[in-house]
């Protein structure tokens, strides 16, 4: 082998050797704008996702904000449970990160921890979290003092936002079946009770415009 492909390969087994590795629980479960090489089920400790961000991009618009998780720090024993994604290489790490920043940080307001991922088999992985603090404006926390009435408030806030990624309400359907089909034995009462109140409330929503569709056609052929 030539001097110069040995530098060459030299390079590329470097590059191969950087590694990122970061947390979803959120959308990031089902919608992934970045290469990955590889992504494993497992959770993290002492966080439960909770729906306290306003978001006024994707998922809501500034007349209209819709609501999206972010972690809230509780008891250490508690587990939540996502996706580790691993990134290799330097080109795929960094359009990752950059990707990342827009999508979490400028248009969500969420910062960046570390902390231990777990996978299914017990490994051990420090990984990159993306969430939301007290400190930035779109930040709501729990604004009723009982959690169901609070979650009332925050459904009939879902079910009426609507941003250029979609529709509130389907980001919280989404994010429901995917932790419940891959993560049968997670107990995230939050996120289920939302989803519940979500889709009543749409479900009411289409009762009602049947309803109306019904007068009004019956109205239209009376009067013909």
């Amino acid at each position: 082998m030539s001097k110069k492909a040995d530098l060459l390969s030299g390079i590329n087994e470097e590059d191969q050797t950087l590694v990122f590795k970061v947390f979803g629980y959120g959308s990031l479960l089902w919608k992934v704008n970045f290469n990955y090489s590889s992504r494993d089920h497992g959770h993290i400790e002492g966080f439960q996702r909770k729906f306290w961000q306003n978001n006024k991009t994707h998922r809501g618009t500034e007349e209209k904000p819709g609501r999206v998780a972010i972690l809230h720090e509780t008891e250490e024993d508690k587990t939540l449970s996502g996706v580790m994604f691993t990134i290799k290489g330097a080109s795929d790490i960094e359009d990752a990160k950059q990707k990342l920043d827009t999508r979490e940080t400028v248009l969500g307001g969420y910062i960046s921890i570390q902390t231990t991922f777990y996978d299914e088999y017990g490994v051990q992985s420090a990984v990159t979290v993306f969430t939301a603090t007290p400190d930035n404006d779109l930040y709501v926390g729990q604004i009723c003092d009982h959690p169901h009435d609070d979650v009332e408030h925050i459904s009939t806030q879902v079910v009426g936002a609507q941003g250029r990624a979609g529709s509130n309400a389907e980001y919280v359907i989404k994010l429901a079946k995917y932790v419940r089909r891959h993560f049968p034995n997670e107990d995230d009462e939050h996120l289920f009770l939302l989803e519940k109140k979500v889709t009543e409330k749409l479900s009411n929503r289409s009762r009602t415009v049947q309803i109306n569709y019904e007068q009004l056609n019956g109205i239209n052929h009376h009067d013909i």
